[in-house]
Order: C-alpha cells, then structure tokens, then sequence
C-alpha cells in the first residue's frame, strides 16, 4: 500500500517542528509527505529543506483550496490512500494512521478526535457510531485531517474554486462525495490534538490570525 500525506503550511515553523517531529514518531507506516509552502518568510522554507519530504515552495499564498488542488496534483494517481493533515497538530496515539487505515472503507473519510478545538470540541457533532470500530459518524468531518482512500480525492474532483483564500473547503469537499454515497466520521480511539488550542494560538499569532480573518473574503 502507498500512502501519501499532504500539508499546507504558511509560517508558524515551531509548529511546523512540534507537528513533524510527532509524525515521525508516532507513524509506523511507510509514506510520502508533500509539503507545501505558501511563501513563508520565517525560515520554515529553509528548515523544511533539509527534511526527507517532497517539498513545494510557492511564490505566493494562494489559499486552502487552491492549495490543496496543487497538492493532489502533484500526488497524481499512484498512491492507495491520500492523507490531508494540518502543520499546527501534535499526534498522541502510537500508530495512529494504521489503525484508521485498518478500519476505513473504501466509501469513508475518517478523522482521528481531534482535541484542542473551540468550535465543535472533538469535531463536528456525532449522528451515529459504529461499536465495533469505534467510529463516530458525522454529516462532514473537518479539515484538519482527512484518511481516505484515493478514489475519494479523485471522484470529489477537487476542492472548489474560485472561493476566499481562507475559505476552506472540506464541508463543500465532503457534501460533493455524500452524493456519491459516502460517510464521514471520526475514530473516537485515535487522537490528534490542535496545538496550544485554538485560544491559545490566537493569542501567540495575533497578526497571523488577523490575515487570516482578511482571507476570508480575500479571492485572487
């Protein structure tokens, strides 16, 4: 099985360092990371360098979703399954992506829980569960990490466009695929947590926050 991991990340290298080095340590399974980088202008370009990822370095930002169509397409179609995974997390259980790999179908998008949000504290509000693999189910799941299978990825036909730069498009992402009669949902067992929690990273990047809120309606 190929797996490729993507992330998007745009400054902010002490979580870029934190995320990384929990990846490393917590997968066991074999993968191709693309990273790509939306013009960051604190070193992470040349601290990403010197690491064994397929890295992009853009001249620009040119948002979540436009940023997330570059991605897939670099990662083409050779690839089992497409992981999409946030720069500003930290992975807390050993062998994470195994254990969701195990239990996905090949019609589901899954995320592990996701601690440290604000808005929908462990993701987006449950609908049903499934005992035996401990998934939650969900309308949508958000985008701080996406598991599914390639075919996924290919019959979403990519995030929306044109749209704010800060859009983001998972909930559009996973509204497309439910046409096609997929599920979402969150393994309640696997954890990922959202670094120094939402309030906590507002806090420490206020300009960064304060771009982002202008990218919300920002479109080029």
């Amino acid at each position: 099985m190929k797996i490729a991991i993507f992330t998007l990340c745009m400054n902010r290298l002490d979580y870029t360092k934190l995320f990384l080095k929990s990846l490393k340590k917590k997968t066991k399974l074999k993968y191709d990371h693309f990273i790509i980088d939306q013009n960051s202008n604190d070193g992470t370009p040349k601290y990403l360098d010197n690491k064994l990822v397929k890295l992009y370095l853009l001249q620009k930002n040119i948002g979540i979703n436009r940023g997330v169509n570059f991605a897939l397409d670099r990662i083409g179609s050779r690839y089992d399954v497409i992981v999409k995974l946030d720069n500003d997390v930290e992975i807390q259980t050993e062998s994470w992506l195994k254990k969701i790999i195990d239990v996905l179908g090949k019609k589901e998008v899954l995320s592990p829980y996701v601690l440290g949000l604000r808005d929908n504290r462990g993701g987006v509000f449950r609908i049903g569960h499934d005992k035996e693999r401990n998934i939650g189910f969900t309308p949508f799941i958000g985008g701080i990490c996406m598991v599914a299978h390639k075919n996924a990825w290919e019959d979403s036909q990519g995030w929306e466009f044109p749209v704010p730069l800060h859009a983001g498009g998972d909930k559009n992402f996973c509204e497309r695929l439910s046409l096609d009669g997929y599920r979402f949902g969150y393994k309640e067992d696997v954890i990922i947590k959202h670094i120094d929690n939402t309030e906590g990273q507002e806090l420490k990047y206020k300009d960064y926050f304060k771009l982002r809120k202008q990218e919300k309606t920002t479109i080029l």
